[in-house]
């Protein structure tokens, strides 16, 4: 739940939401490299 909820809000709300994106980097770039 917790990899699924990151690569949606990195990939959706990445954008709009600095500080979310911040906080889903780390884990976005793991799963999406």
């Amino acid at each position: 739940a917790c990899l699924y909820a990151g690569i949606n809000i990195s990939g959706t709300n990445g954008e709009v939401m600095p500080g979310q994106w911040e906080y889903q980097v780390g884990p976005s770039v793991g799963i999406e490299a």
